[in-house]
């Protein structure tokens, strides 16, 4: 995010969905009232698969699969992994495709 967090991470699931689990970071508010905030959340792959699609966008080289697409709150990026798990990228609520495709290939890295 580019920024101090105001506090420590937190856990966090990904908006009360069964199976989630990840944590999220608070970086606080600028000037202009942009929030800055992130989270990294892994999910069951039904997650992944059923996110309702908006300006999605397929991604190469992260994973077996990866897409960003608009959720709820702000820009996804969403990795699928091995088969067998899923996690979700989000930066928001300035958008950071590049940090987030950094970060995913280090989360990928990790769990391989």
């Amino acid at each position: 995010m580019g920024r101090k967090l105001i506090n420590a991470p937190k856990h966090f699931e990904f908006y009360d969905t069964a199976g989630t689990s990840g944590c999220s970071y608070d970086g606080g508010k600028d000037s202009d009232g942009e929030a800055h905030y992130g989270y990294v959340v892994l999910t069951p792959l039904d997650v992944y698969d059923k996110q309702p699609l908006y300006k999605n966008v397929s991604v190469r080289g992260i994973g077996d699969s990866a897409y960003f697409n608009n959720g709820g709150d702000t820009r996804q990026l969403w990795v699928k992994i091995n088969g067998k798990v899923a996690f979700v990228v989000g930066f928001g609520d300035i958008e950071n495709e590049d940090g987030a495709k950094s970060l995913a290939k280090l989360v990928v890295a990790a769990i391989k």
